[in-house]
């Protein structure tokens, strides 16, 4: 087996950790940074690349046209703003990869290259950021617009949006902060240059105001539908994905390197880490009860999926019967997210079956004993072909520990997971291996 990478993904977002657990509101706070740079130090002290941390920017009410159902599970809402958090978790960490999640249809470019470029100076060469196109029409609303743009031509503005801050980054040359006290300049202004773009999204003059990192911040996105794919094959650092079988996840992964390719860079430019929620048991016997506990199609259950679904796809699930094949959708919003939804069961399925079919696999979910969830792990990694997985789950302390406290040391064995971080920053782990 060979070492693959691993982070972290807080797909709840800078949010209520915790809730529905017994030890909840033992000792924190949610909304404090402590729990959040606790898990930071786990993360860290467990070898893993880096920590990504979703975010959204609406009460999701399109689930029966109401927001009852999240605010009463605190799911996706509360939520605050991960980029304040991020220079917590910097001075939390040493070599630990720091990624928020920002969005490409509601920051200007220069707001996001000045805003990345200065937390990458406080990080030295720690900093990613997630990159989504924000498909919910609440969001959108919340910024002046009616509806979402159409989800074709906002991967074409975020294309153009990529473009327009990697320009404003080398609006400065390397070496134009001289610091020549003795002839009086701090700065050659013959190396700080306005960028003048005129483009069909952004029209920014630059230079940035901001002084220049000594490299980009990682660049991480999810792109699942073909476009998307095309926007992360094209960009991205690192790729953030779902995929349900061995099989599914060759198939993304070659088509990301793939893209990366046609665009003129190495396939392996791009690490494609699959998201996987480990569960960890102590034995044979918890483990069958933890499955037909999971598998158990609650009405809570199928609330709780639909609600996620309907607030990812902005379809609401609520006006489907539930004994009736599910006839066909259309989305302007997560188109991958919906098609991976819909091929959960044989076409013609009905809503109820496919929510009994994805319990029964359960989704991401990995159950079993530390030995057991490790070997799975590895035998993944060597059908995929790499690159690593990213756990996710809340940061509740009880969470992380009873996640990571059994399951690293058994990844360690098996020659998986690294032994220790490097210090050369998240770019520089990324291209370890």
């Amino acid at each position: 087996m060979a070492l693959l990478h691993f982070g972290w993904f807080l797909g709840a977002g800078f949010g209520v950790q915790g809730w529905g657990d017994p030890t909840y509101g033992v000792g924190y706070d949610w909304k404090q940074p402590p729990i959040y740079q606790d898990a930071a130090r786990a993360f860290e002290g467990a070898g893993f690349d880096l920590f990504i941390i979703e975010d959204g920017v609406a009460v999701p009410d399109t689930y029966g046209g109401s927001a009852e159902v999240n605010l009463a599970a605190a799911r996706f809402v509360p939520k605050h703003d991960p980029l304040p958090l991020v220079p917590y978790l910097l001075g939390a960490t040493s070599r630990l990869g720091v990624v928020p999640t920002l969005s490409a249809s509601f920051y200007e470019p220069f707001t996001a290259a000045r805003l990345l470029s200065t937390l990458q100076h406080f990080a030295g060469g720690r900093l990613g950021f997630n990159v989504v196109t924000s498909g919910s029409d609440l969001a959108a609303q919340n910024y002046g617009l009616d509806k979402q743009v159409e989800h074709d031509l906002r991967y074409d503005r975020a294309d153009e949006w990529v473009e327009v801050v990697r320009k404003l980054w080398r609006s400065w040359e390397p070496d134009a902060i001289v610091e020549d006290v003795a002839g009086g300049v701090f700065a050659d202004y013959r190396k700080v240059h306005t960028i003048d773009h005129e483009g069909r999204f952004f029209r920014v003059r630059g230079p940035l105001n901001t002084a220049p990192a000594a490299e980009d911040p990682v660049m991480v996105q999810a792109g699942a539908s073909g476009r998307g794919r095309d926007f992360a094959g094209k960009n991205s650092d690192v790729v953030l994905a779902l995929a349900s079988t061995p099989e599914r996840m060759r198939e993304y992964r070659d088509s990301i390197r793939e893209v990366a390719v046609q665009h003129g860079r190495p396939a392996d430019a791009v690490k494609v880490l699959f998201v996987v929620q480990p569960i960890l048991t102590a034995n044979a016997e918890e483990t069958a009860s933890v499955r037909a506990a999971r598998a158990e199609l609650t009405q809570a259950a199928i609330d709780e999926q639909l609600q996620s679904i309907s607030y990812l796809t902005g379809v609401d699930f609520k006006t489907f019967d539930l004994d009736a094949p599910l006839p066909e959708i259309t989305t302007n919003s997560n188109r991958g997210t919906l098609d991976n939804f819909v091929s959960s069961a044989p076409a013609g399925s009905t809503l109820r079956e496919i929510l009994q079919t994805r319990a029964k696999k359960d989704g991401l979910a990995i159950i079993g004993t530390a030995d057991e969830v490790a070997d799975h792990l590895g035998e993944l990694g060597e059908a995929v072909g790499g690159d690593g997985f990213l756990f996710t789950g809340q940061v509740h302390p009880a969470n992380v520990h009873r996640t990571l406290d059994p399951l690293v040391p058994a990844l360690r064995r098996r020659g998986l997971l690294r032994t220790e971080l490097g210090d050369g920053g998240l770019r520089q782990n990324l291209a370890d291996f």
